[in-house]
């Protein structure tokens, strides 16, 4: 097998999982095998930027390995992360606005490799793009109401709560079962938690230092074990 085919198969792959997923659920065979023909593979090492907050957007991306991270960017270049995408979710919906751009940027939170849609071209590969347009507005909904989550979580609610609330995200969308508990497979530092959560790392230290005397979680070997999530709940409030 060559290394044409070979990225091929790969391509054809991720649409497949992909269009059971997200934005391209509901189309047939000859339309993924048309957005085949028009997509590249790229990868991109733990921490590479994919794009930077005010650059143009010209393509969709799907996550077919790894994980991709969301967030707002100051002129500073201090850092809010919004969200974490795994694979089989579809970003850079900034390309749908015809010229306009993000004040977002995208990175590879660890090694990824993402399959590249030029939008130019997306409509003519699809013989009905109703199906496509409605899973955007269908995508973009959820994405406002967690963006509204996110906004109320910063104005009303304290440090604590915020924190507490950020874990549980990530515990929902990457949370393993374990003996003692639940435990998040990738490594976070507290200066990680404290971007997410809006706090210094000094505060956010001091209150997972708690939790761990409370037994609420504990650090095991670079990662993070959530033993009690009703205890941890009960902190967002």
């Amino acid at each position: 097998m060559n290394q044409e085919t070979e990225v091929n198969i790969e391509k054809q792959r991720a649409l497949s999982i992909a269009s059971n997923q997200g934005w391209f659920e509901g189309l047939n065979s000859d339309e993924i095998t048309r957005l085949v023909e028009l997509s590249k593979i790229r990868n991109y090492q733990a921490e590479e930027l994919v794009y930077v907050p005010g650059e143009k957007q010209d393509n969709l991306y799907c996550i077919i390995e790894g994980l991709v991270k969301v967030s707002l960017v100051n002129e500073q270049g201090d850092t809010f992360p919004l969200t974490i995408w795994e694979a089989g979710n579809w970003f850079g919906e900034g390309a749908l606005s015809q010229g306009s751009v993000m004040p977002v940027e995208a990175s590879a939170h660890v090694d990824t490799k993402v399959l590249v849609l030029p939008i130019a071209e997306i409509d003519n590969a699809l013989e009905n793009g109703i199906t496509f347009y409605k899973n955007i507005v269908q995508d973009m909904i959820g994405r406002t109401q967690l963006l509204y989550r996110l906004v109320d979580m910063l104005l009303f609610k304290t440090l604590r709560a915020r924190l507490a609330a950020r874990i549980l995200h990530l515990i929902k969308l990457f949370g393993e079962p374990c003996s003692d508990g639940v435990r998040l497979p990738l490594e976070f530092s507290q200066s990680d938690f404290a971007q997410m959560s809006g706090g210094s790392r000094q505060r956010v230290n001091r209150i997972m230092g708690e939790w761990y005397s409370s037994g609420i979680m504990t650090k095991q070997e670079k990662r993070y074990v959530v033993h009690n999530l009703q205890g941890l709940e009960a902190e967002t409030t």
